[in-house]
């Protein structure tokens, strides 16, 4: 496989995008990655990709969100060992679940699973077009279990 690289993004960090493509691969194989590139640049130029970069920094700087994602997560973590045997007692089940609640209702982390949530359609959508032009379900095919599956 031969890898190129775009120009660097505009934090001068990594490159923006790759190109993947095996090496010796005939004309049909390099009109997949090229439509596959090209499926990749429209789902990062989507208004579901935009909101869902925006959501996700706005997240880290908004304090109460962390906050409360910390606190789920310090609870959670107390807990791990109840959790994973299923010994957890109604009153730290309540406790979990009322610390989840608050989390999900900060509106910062609202945001961020609507915006998740949307991509995710979006995906899922582009990947049933794949599936129908190519007559077999592309996401369970290409092993996927985020967004496409």
């Amino acid at each position: 496989m031969t890898a190129t690289q775009g120009a660097t993004n505009q934090s001068g960090g990594r490159p923006d995008r790759i190109t993947i493509q095996p090496a010796g691969a005939g004309d049909l194989e390099l009109r997949a990655y090229s439509a596959a590139d090209a499926l990749g640049t429209a789902l990062r130029e989507s208004a579901e990709f935009a909101a869902l970069a925006q959501a996700d920094r706005d997240l880290a700087t908004d304090e109460a969100a962390q906050a409360a994602i910390d606190a789920f997560q310090r609870r959670q973590d107390d807990l791990r060992i109840e959790l994973t045997f299923r010994t957890l007692t109604d009153e730290h089940r309540a406790e979990l679940e009322r610390l989840q609640t608050a989390m999900y209702e900060t509106p910062a982390v609202a945001r961020y699973l609507a915006a998740q949530a949307a991509l995710a359609d979006l995906c899922r959508q582009a990947a049933a077009i794949v599936s129908s032009e190519i007559g077999i379900d592309f996401a369970a095919n290409c092993g996927s279990s985020g967004c496409c599956g």
